[in-house]
């Protein structure tokens, strides 16, 4: 009967200017009020009707100053403190108002969410020592939470959830947050942050508590975790691990061995080695050694506690020193037997490191030895003065020769020139 009069007061004709309307928006879990203005009447009643369930209730109209208005009504759900009078929704429905003053007026609203009151969103990182949540600053691997307070996406009197945007570097995801407790407002999901070095590079993995993996990215400069909700958004930066080593850049030479050292930090746990995209073994220090001149990129991934850090070095296997002796005058090679008392130098090619410095002397007894330290010329090439062998007590038959040693000990170039 009270549905066929609400259809009863749409039909009439309302008085010019009478106006119906809620005063406020609707929201799951308020109140509302129902005004009537521009009517002579001091008093009256108002139908509510949901469409979506046919309740109907009617609540009286009084006079508050040029206006009639309802008492508050209550948009409640069934998990919902009971009031009277109240109207049983959910998020979406549809409310009629209607009245018969003024002619019959009629008006409808859509029930919103609820009010949010003031929302956040909060990152924050489990502290193992202290045992609670704080504020999470920086990225590491541990276990952290999403925290949300907003009570506009608590809809029904179940536990709500919500899909939270998340980029993790350059990948987009969402993680689901759980609320609480029923109508709490307050939602939250736990994730783990792990590292793990994989194919020459360090991934940054995000995984459920249960241990299944939600994404991963390899790391790079600046890599951060972001969650956001509308404009509000918190972030942290991913924290490494310092890592120093040394030295970064060597030059061995071929079929020698060198090495490299983890410096920084002192006594790591642990140490993985890629040379060329290519796993090695090794602990703090790697060796290193090549059999024909080429370069190579050393990658160390460095593990202290649960946290990684990286660190590259250039490495160049570079051929061995070449010794000979050359024409003083025209830098050729010299004719052999070479005469005792026409000058020459010492060349020395494929130097990559300081100046060489070169022993010189003849075979056999009394072989006058003296050091000297080769120059580079203009064409690159590490050149000493001219000497004459006479200089050295040589001469017809007897054999000059250089010799270079490496200062790694590794080995040694040596040459000869017959005299006449």
């Amino acid at each position: 009967m009270a549905k066929m009069r609400w259809l009863l007061l749409l039909v009439t004709l309302p008085v010019l200017g009478a106006e119906i309307q809620f005063d406020g928006e609707l929201h799951l879990a308020g109140t509302f009020k129902v005004i009537v203005t521009e009517v002579a009447a001091t008093s009256g009643q108002a139908t509510l009707i949901v469409l979506r369930t046919g309740e109907v209730i009617q609540v009286d109209l009084r006079c508050e100053g040029a206006r009639l208005e309802s008492p508050p009504i209550h948009a409640r759900r069934p998990c919902d403190p009971e009031r009277d009078p109240s109207l049983s929704v959910e998020l979406g429905d549809t409310i009629v108002a209607a009245t018969d003053l003024g002619g019959g007026l009629s008006t409808t609203a859509l029930v919103g969410p609820r009010e949010p009151g003031v929302p956040s969103l909060a990152l924050e990182r489990w502290d193992n020592v202290e045992m609670e949540w704080v504020p999470a600053e920086e990225m590491e691997p541990a276990l952290f939470r999403f925290v949300l307070d907003d009570r506009s996406l608590d809809t029904t009197c179940e536990r709500d959830s919500f899909a939270l945007p998340v980029a993790i570097g350059e990948e987009e995801l969402s993680l689901t947050l759980v609320e609480g407790a029923p109508t709490s407002g307050a939602f939250s999901v736990e994730f783990v942050v792990a590292l793990e070095p994989r194919e020459g590079a360090l991934w940054l993995q995000l995984v459920t508590v249960d241990g299944d993996l939600l994404a991963e990215v390899p790391v790079e400069e600046g890599t951060s975790v972001v969650g956001r909700r509308g404009e509000e958004a918190r972030h942290a930066r991913l924290a490494l691990l310092p890592v120093a080593l040394e030295p970064a850049e060597l030059a061995i030479p071929v079929c020698c061995v060198g090495e490299i050292r983890v410096t920084t930090p002192e006594g790591a746990d642990e140490v993985r080695w890629w040379v060329d995209g290519a796993a090695r073994s090794g602990d703090l220090a790697l060796p290193l050694c090549a059999d024909a001149p080429r370069s190579a990129s050393v990658v160390a991934f460095v593990r202290q506690g649960l946290v990684w850090g990286r660190a590259e070095a250039a490495v160049t296997f570079v051929p061995r020193v070449r010794l000979s002796f050359v024409d003083a005058a025209t830098g050729a090679r010299p004719a052999e037997p070479w005469p005792c008392g026409l000058e020459i130098r010492i060349r020395a090619d494929e130097v990559t490191g300081p100046a060489p410095v070169v022993m010189v002397g003849k075979l056999g007894p009394d072989p006058r030895v003296q050091e000297l330290t080769l120059a580079q010329d203009a064409t690159g090439a590490f050149v000493s003065a001219p000497l004459r062998p006479s200089d050295l007590g040589a001469c017809s038959g007897d054999v000059l020769w250089a010799q270079f040693r490496d200062p790694r000990g590794c080995y040694t170039a040596y040459t000869i020139l017959p005299l006449r």
